[in-house]
């Protein structure tokens, strides 16, 4: 499995070289929503499941065959997949295992689901992508590109895409193509939950990488309330 230190290295120098690519993280919830109506029936998961009604869990609501199919699509465009690796409870890694075979899809490279929270707190990836022009996708966007603008000196911020839930997403990959036209951007960071890896694939469309950069927006934030930098932060991440 690729390591933090391998993903930002990966990462910048693909985009600095005008590479296409898609990393994208899938925990437990993005599984399940691979999963139901398919792998799982419906019946099955408002038994185990307690967010399918709740948008802000993950971004979607359950059933949504539109949404199970297009995160297939977008497990088989993805690059480097993130997946968990913990196999204590049945809807960690065994059901992402189920998913890769019911859809017959193997990974090129992997990495753990939560390196993104790990990469966050490294100096390295503020080093690395200080300068670089990125976008920014989520509902976080904004603030994210504030922290990151005042506390770290990052210069090359083309511009943030707000993408609160699945009903957002075409509009959001409307504003990452406008966004492009204006200013090509080389890397987009997208912290948006399950619309979110959508939103991976529509950068590497675009010929730029694509980064399921998750709750890893979240590090920079909560540290630069307590008055810290990301890797000077010890506290737990609050959702």
């Amino acid at each position: 499995m690729l390591s933090s230190v391998d993903l930002i290295q990966r990462w910048h120098d693909m985009a600095a070289r005008g590479e296409p690519h898609a990393s994208i993280r899938f925990g437990d919830a993005s599984a399940a929503v691979m999963a139901h109506g398919a792998i799982l029936t419906m019946d099955f998961m408002r038994k185990h499941y307690r967010w399918l009604d709740d948008p802000a869990y993950c971004g979607v609501t359950l059933p949504n065959d539109g949404a199970r199919r297009r995160l297939v699509d977008c497990l088989r465009a993805a690059d480097y997949v993130g997946h968990l690796r913990q196999t204590e409870h049945w809807y960690f890694k065994p059901l992402f295992d189920m998913c890769l075979t019911y859809y017959d899809v193997a990974p090129k490279a992997t990495f753990y689901a939560f390196e993104n929270v790990y990469i966050a707190r490294y100096p390295l990836f503020y080093e690395r992508f200080r300068a670089l022009p990125i976008v920014l996708c989520g509902a976080k966007s904004v603030l994210y590109r504030e922290v990151l603008e005042r506390r770290y000196g990052f210069t090359g911020i083309v511009g943030t895409v707000d993408c609160p839930d699945w009903n957002g997403l075409l509009r959001a990959e409307q504003e990452m193509e406008a966004l492009y036209a204006a200013s090509p951007w080389k890397l987009a960071l997208v912290c948006a939950g399950a619309p979110g890896k959508a939103l991976v694939v529509k950068a590497k469309t675009l010929g730029t990488v694509g980064v399921d950069f998750g709750s890893g927006c979240e590090a920079a934030i909560q540290a630069d309330r307590a008055g810290l930098d990301a890797w000077d932060y010890t506290e737990p991440l609050k959702y």
